[in-house]
């Protein structure tokens, strides 16, 4: 149930109200019932004392009257008048039956009346009573054949300790009736007499006379005493109380109250009832009082909820503040909301700003990210001629590896020919014609030598041209590699190995070339005597031994050129590993540089994204009026 704030006040405040006059209508009830309990506790002991000493003053008059009589036949003696004693007015008005039982059986009795030949007195209960009681007694009630209900005075009679009779009194409780029905409660109960043993003597409820209170209220241990209590009699609930009558000679006799509970309390009940309209009044009044006095009271919080709604469904307004004029808690609730407008239009101002630079920003990532990827696309071209490029190199550098080994084979051989030639020149020193054919043969070969060790050079030549285009390709790749930044870092390391491998190769290749130059200056000198001793064919030993020397020197520069070409193809074979190794690289950094452009048009997703998401969060951020 969505209940409006001040719904909400109205029925707290009117649930406090009733709760409020509940308590109190509950307390007034408690003490008018307390007030009434004692009012009527008050009213029914009053009543019961008045009552019992009223049955105490009309017996005991009774009793006085009978005393007097045994107090005149005690001193009259024998010779008493009994019949005259007897006859008096004071008796005849005020019992039923007077008389005497005489200890020697006579007995007299006024009003006369005639007795059985066998009567007795001194069999009689009432005469034995008196005389064991040796005093003044009532007898139990009981049903005459005349008179209806009965009770006995009787005491005896007594002269100098001498038994002389017993004078008694019949007492119809008729008056007694009379006296106990007197008693007014107004209508919302009765009295009635009650013995000790709790048989019932007199009640206006003749149903209930000679009854015992057990058969009357069965089911309930009523208890004889003055306290009040509850009891049930034929559905209705009701109050008994128990007076004792005092002064009564061998009698134990209590007045009992029997009081309608229910109208005993009566007036409690119209109390509630007026309560609960008063209660009712009063609650509607307050109200109608209450839901006034909160729309007054609660126009502030009104205003503010309208600013808040004009803020979170309007235009965002958070230039609007609230107009604080009072100091309450409502004022201290708008200046709190205008503090916190305060604070969330310098909050919503800098998230503008931000948003704008995010946006811009994410615009400058895309675009980055745009020519990140062109240059991704250049590197891997270039990264693919370099590719080439070095494999090209690889298949040059076998090449020359192979020309390498050519070249050595053919030194090997040429210095076996040198040796022999100098053999044949030590063998032929007066043969000089076969030395000339020799010589003739050794200056074919030399020139062929000559022309291998040009082959050479230009071998060389080649690659020292592919070390210096190595270099210049390696240089290249390191540009590249620092444009492309963090993600070219590895590139740029293999690129940096490759022009120092080409640097070296180059400084080997210029150290050959100078070893070949020499060597081809030694052939052509060689060539030169080589001629000049087949024009001098017949020159002398000395001569040939000299051509011998020469020839040891040739043979051991073969021997260099030889070693040299060995080593020319080593490192030959080392730069055909290295050229595998960087075309390993190489491709490695074509795949990391295919991965780089694969996380740039990821990220420029992402960007793209980023952007929207900046949009929106502008667009969000415009929604406000700042």
């Amino acid at each position: 149930m969505n209940l409006k704030f001040s719904h909400k006040i109205l029925l707290a405040a009117s649930g406090v109200v009733v709760l409020a006059f509940a308590l109190f209508t509950l307390y007034n009830d408690y003490l008018q019932r307390s007030t009434i309990r004692q009012n009527l506790t008050s009213s029914i002991q009053q009543s019961g004392e008045l009552t019992a000493s009223s049955v105490q003053n009309w017996l005991s008059g009774r009793i006085l009257v009978l005393e007097n009589l045994a107090q005149n036949v005690a001193h009259q003696g024998s010779a008493a008048d009994l019949p005259g004693l007897v006859d008096q007015p004071a008796f005849t008005t005020n019992f039923q039956f007077t008389y005497v039982g005489q200890t020697n059986g006579v007995f007299t009795q006024r009003p006369d009346a005639k007795m059985p030949d066998d009567y007795d007195p001194r069999q009689r209960p009432w005469y034995k009573q008196a005389v064991v009681a040796d005093k003044t007694m009532l007898t139990p009630p009981y049903m005459a054949a005349v008179g209806g209900q009965i009770v006995t005075i009787a005491m005896p009679v007594k002269k100098n300790g001498e038994l002389l009779g017993v004078v008694g009194g019949d007492l119809s409780l008729q008056t007694l009736v009379k006296i106990i029905n007197s008693v007014d409660f107004g209508g919302i109960g009765h009295a009635f007499l009650v013995s000790g043993d709790g048989q019932v003597i007199v009640s206006p409820d003749q149903d209930q006379v000679m009854k015992n209170l057990k058969d009357i209220y069965p089911g309930t241990n009523v208890r004889i005493e003055k306290l009040n209590q509850d009891v049930v009699l034929n559905g209705q609930d009701r109050i008994l109380s128990f007076t004792p009558i005092s002064g009564l000679p061998g009698a134990d006799w209590y007045i009992g109250l029997s009081i309608d509970k229910e109208k005993a309390y009566a007036p409690l009940g119209k109390f509630r009832t007026s309560a609960l309209i008063a209660m009712l009044i009063a609650v509607v009044a307050i109200a109608v009082l209450l839901s006034l006095l909160i729309q007054v009271l609660l126009r502030p919080l009104t205003t503010m909820g309208v600013a808040m709604q004009d803020i979170a469904q309007g235009e965002g307004d958070l230039t609007r503040r609230l107009d604080v004029t009072s100091k309450d808690e409502f004022g201290e609730v708008g200046s709190a909301f205008n503090q916190f407008v305060e604070r969330i239009h310098a909050s919503i101002s800098e998230v503008s700003s931000a948003t704008r630079q995010v946006h811009d920003l994410s615009q400058r990532v895309m675009a980055s990210s745009n020519a990140s990827i062109i240059g991704s696309d250049e590197q891997s071209a270039r990264t693919n001629s370099v590719a080439a490029a070095i494999n090209e190199l690889g298949a040059a550098t076998q090449e020359i590896a192979r020309n390498a080994a050519d070249a050595s084979q053919h030194a090997s051989g040429a210095s076996e020919q040198a040796d022999d030639g100098r053999k044949v020149v030590e063998q032929t020193i007066q043969a000089m014609s076969e030395l000339s054919q020799k010589i003739s043969l050794s200056c074919t070969q030399i020139e062929t030598l000559n022309a291998s060790t040009d082959n050479i050079g230009h071998i060389l030549d080649v690659i020292k041209g592919i070390s210096q285009q190595t270099n210049l390709l390696a240089l290249n790749a390191a540009i590249e590699a620092a444009r492309a930044g963090e993600a070219g870092r590895g590139f740029a390391v293999v690129a940096d190995e490759v022009r120092n491998l080409a640097h070296r190769t180059q400084e080997s290749a210029e150290e050959i070339h100078k070893m070949i130059t020499s060597l081809q200056v030694g052939s052509r000198e060689a060539v030169t005597t080589m001629n000049a001793s087949q024009a001098s064919s017949e020159e002398s030993v000395e001569v040939a031994n000299q051509a011998g020397e020469r020839l040891v020197s040739v043979t051991q520069r073969i021997v260099e050129i030889d070693g040299m070409n060995q080593s020319v193809a080593a490192a030959t074979e080392e730069q055909t590993a290295v050229v595998e190794t960087l075309n390993v690289d190489i491709n490695q950094i074509n795949l990391l540089n295919q991965q780089g452009v694969a996380n740039l048009n990821e990220t420029l997703k992402d960007c793209d994204a980023l952007s929207q998401q900046a949009s929106r969060l502008k667009q969000l951020v415009d929604s406000f009026k700042i």
